[in-house]
């Protein structure tokens, strides 16, 4: 038993696995199988580790679940490596003993608290996983999804929102195909406070089921609140929309961005990045992110440059960049700052 899937297999568990480096979204089991035996690379690295959650189940039992926070360390290639992976399991089997067929106890969770490949979330990507959890199993809402339900439906005081959960808004963006929840996000956007809106947008970044009204709902939102000069707001909302499938719309929204005044803020360049890279695999706005990062802030350059390289499907496109012929001295200049830096480090 070298790899998680082959303990998973081996104890009779039923799994889904979460990314939870970039934005909360599910890793097909197949796909992780992969990715546990090193048949191809993780999809989501972020500063060389895997950072999931393992939700799992014995499939005799059909007891409670049981999650597992892992950031498991990958190589120079992305892939997760089995040495890690392997002594993680060791631990495991010395705290169960030796019948991986046994229930898996409260007591197995709270040994594993202290090892080195588990992880704790930040409160936000906690809540945003328990609602995307509970929404796919079909479990129920949280007790917060009734008020902030009551709120987003107008029918209170738009700034009477102190006393909502964070919890609440993570259910709300989960479960965009019920309760009328897209029509109502929509309508309330040209109303909400700074923090509610924040906090609405971090939750809906990890959602794929936002619909073409709603996302140019939300990209229109992005450049009003520009315009009233609130850039905070302006590059959450470009992030709401990182996990749509209506890529035109946010491809647009990104395109529009690159010429106004955030191409000057750093947290804008770390959202793409962080949350929106998919749209970099688009090579003209690939090249126009590198032009505008090089351009406007060139010490940042080396490190977006290895965060998105790391990335199997950015990989060759973000490497053909250093081959352009056709590119800005500032640009130049960044490529030859990113090798000399290597050369210092090799």
């Amino acid at each position: 038993m070298n790899t998680l899937t082959d303990f998973l297999e081996q104890a009779h568990c039923q799994f889904q696995v979460y990314d939870l480096g970039r934005l909360v979204q599910k890793i097909d089991n197949s796909e992780f199988k992969e990715v546990a035996t090193n048949k191809k690379s993780y999809p989501f690295p972020i500063q060389q580790h895997a950072f999931i959650a393992l939700t799992f189940w014995q499939i005799a039992t059909q007891k409670e679940h049981f999650i597992w926070f892992l950031k498991m360390p990958l190589d120079e290639q992305g892939l997760m490596r089995i040495t890690a992976q392997t002594s993680f399991i060791k631990t495991v089997v010395e705290a169960m003993g030796e019948n991986l067929t046994a229930e898996i106890s409260e007591t197995l969770q709270e040994r594993l608290a202290s090892n080195p490949f588990v992880f704790k979330p930040s409160s936000e990507k906690l809540s945003i996983f328990n609602a995307n959890v509970n929404n796919s199993f079909i479990r129920p809402a949280s007790s917060f999804y009734p008020a902030i339900q009551h709120y987003f439906s107008g029918q209170s005081n738009w700034q009477d929102w102190q006393s909502l959960g964070l919890q609440g808004f993570a259910d709300l963006a989960a479960r965009l195909n019920y309760d009328n929840n897209q029509k109502m996000i929509g309508d309330s956007l040209n109303f909400l406070p700074d923090q509610p809106l924040q906090t609405l947008a971090i939750c809906l970044e990890n959602q794929t089921e936002i619909n073409a009204e709603l996302a140019q709902k939300i990209a229109q939102q992005a450049n009003k609140r520009l315009l009233l000069g609130q850039e905070t707001n302006a590059i959450l909302l470009l992030r709401a929309l990182a996990s749509c499938k209506e890529k035109e719309i946010i491809k647009q929204l990104l395109n529009e961005q690159l010429s106004t005044a955030l191409i000057h803020q750093v947290d804008w360049y770390i959202a793409i990045a962080g949350r929106c890279w998919t749209l970099l695999e688009d090579e003209t706005l690939l090249n126009q992110y590198f032009e505008a990062l090089a351009n406007h802030h060139q010490s940042l350059f080396p490190q977006l440059f290895a965060d998105l390289v790391a990335i199997p499907n950015l990989r060759d496109k973000v490497l053909s960049q250093l081959r352009l012929t056709t590119r800005s001295p500032a640009l130049s200049q960044a490529i030859g700052l990113l090798f000399s830096g290597l050369k210092k480090n090799a």
